[in-house]
């Protein structure tokens, strides 16, 4: 054996997957098998699977057997099928001829045979290996980003160099106007999220200089209040009526007091804004 490498020597997780780097071959070639070209669920399709019969092992005795994948969850592939208990690191693949997961448990009593799935880590991962590519960091994947850490697809809230971004349930990056969480959220073109005052489409927002939340309703800024409207969020101007009062924003959306004259006529305001 030249090498081994396991996928992460950080994980305790019992069913982790490694490769062995041999000198040379072992054994006569019988044909290849190659890696998967897509992610999908594999529940309901046929496999081929290789290992030794638990009735009577031998080792001259190993054989193959197509089986029904039972439940595929992400990182096991489940089936039916007769072998010794125990794991055996041979190869499971599709009709195809290409490798969806390596045999990894046999349950003598109940039959119940599970592989480890060559899901986007595992391969990540081998590819690493006899390439020298990894997904690491952000990856351009059929137009949309995605970011990962040691082959691992991130999803959810990420703070990559001090900048927040979203990622959904995929791994996509999100941009423009997001509910999180019952709250919205603005991500720009590069999936930054945005803070402080941005404008959108002809319209100023407020987003939380430190979560990015968009603001609604009355907001201080320094000691100029603005009204934000309470259901989009966008700054009002003009005569706007509150709670049965009405008050006056100027252009710059700032709320006015004291006596103002708009449109030729003057008007009193009080110091708390309303039309008096």
């Amino acid at each position: 054996m030249k090498e081994f490498r396991n996928v992460n020597s950080k994980d305790a997780r019992e069913y982790d997957l490694a490769l062995l780097i041999l000198e040379e071959p072992i054994g006569a070639k019988l044909g290849t098998l190659g890696l998967p070209t897509s992610q999908k669920n594999l529940t309901g399709i046929t496999v081929t699977i290789t290992g030794y019969p638990s009735y009577n092992f031998k080792i001259h005795q190993m054989y193959t057997d197509k089986k029904q994948v039972l439940s595929d969850d992400g990182m096991f592939l489940d089936y039916q099928v007769d072998t010794l208990e125990g794991s055996s690191g041979s190869t499971v693949y599709d009709a195809s001829h290409r490798v969806v997961g390596v045999h990894t448990l046999g349950d003598g009593a109940n039959q119940i045979n599970s592989a480890v799935k060559l899901n986007e880590r595992n391969l990540s991962f081998i590819y690493s290996v006899l390439k020298g590519y990894s997904l690491e960091g952000w990856k351009k994947i059929n137009g949309s980003w995605y970011h990962y850490r040691q082959h691992d697809k991130q999803t959810g809230w990420q703070e990559i160099n001090d900048i927040w971004y979203y990622l959904d349930s995929s791994g996509k990056m999100l941009t423009d106007w997001q509910k999180v969480n019952g709250k919205w959220y603005y991500f720009g073109s590069s999936g930054s999220m945005a803070t402080g005052w941005k404008y959108v489409r002809g319209k100023w927002y407020y987003l939380d200089n430190k979560n990015g939340d968009m603001k609604t309703g009355w907001y201080q800024d320094a000691s100029t209040w603005y009204y934000l409207d309470p259901s989009n969020g966008d700054m009002k101007i003009g005569w706007t009526k509150v709670n049965g009062k009405w008050y006056y924003l100027n252009s710059n959306g700032a709320m006015v007091t004291g006596s103002q004259t708009i449109d030729g006529k003057v008007y009193n305001f009080a110091s708390s804004g309303e039309w008096i």
